[in-house]
């Protein structure tokens, strides 16, 4: 089965799509994420709605499924003069019966083409256990250049993530 979907940056208008499909990513996955659904849970549409970028570099890439959002990925670049030439990727999430067709590689390569046009460094980082998604991003060029230890701590329970960086300058005469 060849599962159709699409992807594009959200827009204000997808914040409640966008807010049930963070807060499904947060409950089902708190590991992979540094905020928490007890955190986000409450906050208002408005709020939510503030979060998505309508101009410059930052982008929240959403993947669709006809109308559905089953997928996210976001892209910043880092604020600080010295640091203006990396940015990272952060928040990628696909539904659970879209995976396995490809909608998760699909958002971050939609991020490095993105990233691509407005920085040099894409860095991103994984959960230790994720194989799945360490794969994708191995796949896809990205280098570890770390661990950190107890990244994320859920209650008692420490994870650690895998850092990861891709280079996204040209060679010289490339």
């Amino acid at each position: 089965m060849s599962a159709s979907f699409s992807i594009r940056p959200l827009r204000p208008a997808d914040a409640p799509a966008y807010r049930d499909l963070r807060l499904e990513a947060l409950q089902s996955s708190p590991e992979a994420f540094g905020s928490s659904y007890e955190e986000e849970a409450p906050l208002p549409l408005e709020t939510i709605q503030a979060r998505i970028p309508v101009s410059g570099p930052n982008a929240i890439f959403g993947a669709f499924a006809a109308d559905t959002l089953v997928g996210m990925a976001g892209f910043a670049v880092y604020e600080r003069v010295k640091a203006r030439h990396k940015g990272v990727m952060w928040g990628v999430f696909v539904t659970p019966e879209w995976r396995r067709q490809r909608v998760g590689k699909a958002l971050v390569r939609q991020v490095i083409d993105h990233a691509s046009r407005h920085v040099i460094m894409l860095e991103a980082a994984v959960g230790l256990t994720n194989e799945r998604a360490r794969r994708t991003y191995h796949d896809l060029g990205f280098k570890p250049y770390g661990i950190e230890h107890k990244a994320i701590r859920i209650g008692e329970v420490f994870h650690d993530e895998e850092l990861l960086y891709l280079d996204l300058q040209k060679p010289e005469g490339a």
